[in-house]
């Protein structure tokens, strides 16, 4: 059995889906209001960083 090369995806930014082409702009606003909400609340923000979750203090 062959098996096949991996493809390098396009950007999103080329998606014929108008919710795809916007995914990046939610992503970072998502993670903004995270941050703010942890700060708000003095908790932690839970992050991944590589494979492991890191629980971060936001100041």
């Amino acid at each position: 059995m062959k098996t096949a090369k991996p493809t390098i995806p396009a950007p999103l930014s080329t998606a014929k889906s108008p919710d795809f082409r916007n995914a990046a702009a939610a992503f970072e606003r998502a993670r903004q209001r995270a941050r703010e909400l942890a700060k708000q609340t003095n908790t932690y923000l839970v992050v991944q960083q590589d494979g492991q979750l890191v629980k971060l203090k936001v100041n």
